[in-house]
């Protein structure tokens, strides 16, 4: 009997023995024989896994300290979009592929909510989305910019939590300028050509207008126009004093300028000193005759010895 109470008290304490050793084998533990350089990896591991939580951790800190989730927007937050007075504005909202929730977009200065996914929650029929859906591209498109409407817009996704970005935007007043003004003066029989820049302007105008005295002439006989992206030139090839007075450049999305041209005629009444001195010139010819004349009449009177 107490014999076999001995194996059996041996062969318990062989299975903890042989539990204990299997168990510090799979958690990497328990090693007799381990080396100095698998204890160094396994301490290295240990490290670096401890790091990559912290970083993990940081990181997720960061995103909630913000309240935005990164990566949700494509468009760069605080971009600035500029637009000239009666033209076209687009505030970009580019969002990525993977986010499904609902864009918006509120006015900042008077939290108005304009638009809610491709619906126009606004009595205003110029403010619409412009949705480009392959590109994720959500922009508010703003018809006949006013000077009210700048300020900041604030695209909003319906993420948890909710992520936005801001777009500024601008708006400038466009300009006419007419090189050389407010007069210039041409010569009768040479080219006119006035030039007209725009300045301050975002888009190219529908149409320039050029008028002579308020009277439209683009298509007058002697007359051409070249219109460009930011400009239009007017050129008459002969200027007569029938081209005297006003012109006006007149762009379709900008204030017009004018221009006074004055064409001068090279008469004699313009020169006056040069006609002077023109009738003034004697020939040494006529001198020399002159002076044959008096001296043959005066050799009779010579008293002669």
């Amino acid at each position: 009997m107490s014999l076999r109470m001995f194996w059996h008290s041996r062969s318990i304490f062989l299975y903890f023995v042989l539990l204990t050793y299997a168990l510090d084998s799979i958690d990497g533990s328990y090693s007799p024989k381990r080396s100095r350089s698998s204890n160094f990896i396994f301490r290295h591991r240990r490290s670096y896994e401890r790091h990559k939580n912290k970083s993990t951790l940081s990181n997720s800190a960061r995103a909630n300290s913000d309240g935005s989730k990164p990566g949700v927007f494509a468009t760069e937050n605080c971009t600035v979009v500029v637009a000239q007075i009666g033209g076209t504005a687009t505030l970009p909202c580019v969002v990525r592929k993977f986010n499904n929730g609902v864009v918006s977009w509120v006015r900042k200065h008077d939290y108005h909510l304009l638009t809610v996914g491709l619906a126009t929650y606004n009595t205003d029929d110029r403010f619409m989305v412009e949705h480009v859906r392959h590109l994720q591209n959500w922009g508010l498109l703003i018809k006949k910019v006013q000077p009210s409407d700048a300020g900041l817009y604030e695209c909003q996704m319906s993420t948890h939590p909710p992520s936005s970005i801001v777009v500024e935007l601008k708006v400038t007043k466009a300009l006419a300028e007419i090189q050389g003004s407010p007069d210039l003066h041409v010569h009768a029989g040479s080219q006119l050509r006035l030039v007209c820049a725009l300045r301050d302007s975002t888009e190219p105008p529908e149409y320039v207008f050029w008028y002579h005295d308020r009277r439209m002439i683009n298509y007058d006989p002697g007359v051409a126009v070249t219109e460009g992206r930011s400009s239009s030139v007017l050129q008459v090839r002969e200027a007569d004093k029938g081209h005297n007075g006003n012109y006006t450049c007149s762009p379709s999305n900008a204030v017009p300028a004018s221009i006074n041209v004055h064409v001068l005629n090279a008469t004699a009444e313009e020169k006056p000193a040069a006609m002077q001195h023109a009738n003034s010139s004697c020939s040494p010819t006529k001198i020399h005759i002159v002076s044959g004349v008096l001296l043959s009449g005066l050799l009779p009177l010579l008293p002669w010895t």
